[in-house]
């Protein structure tokens, strides 16, 4: 993965969670967690509690500095 683009996924109601940098030590998933941070959890268990998530890429614009 580029270091400019976070990953993210959108659910079955418009909110997006995005890739905490964790992964969960039993499964190797990732772990996700909502933007607000309400929640998190593995990807599969997020799938499964509310999904289908479509996978997102976020960039980040270079700045003129």
């Amino acid at each position: 993965m580029s270091s400019n683009v976070a990953w993210a996924w959108m659910d079955r109601e418009g909110r997006l969670w995005m890739d905490s940098g964790r992964t969960d030590p039993k499964t190797n998933e990732p772990v996700i967690e909502l933007l607000n941070g309400a929640a998190s959890g593995r990807l599969g268990w997020v799938e499964k509690e509310f999904g289908p998530l479509e996978q997102l890429g976020i960039q980040r614009q270079p700045t003129d500095s």
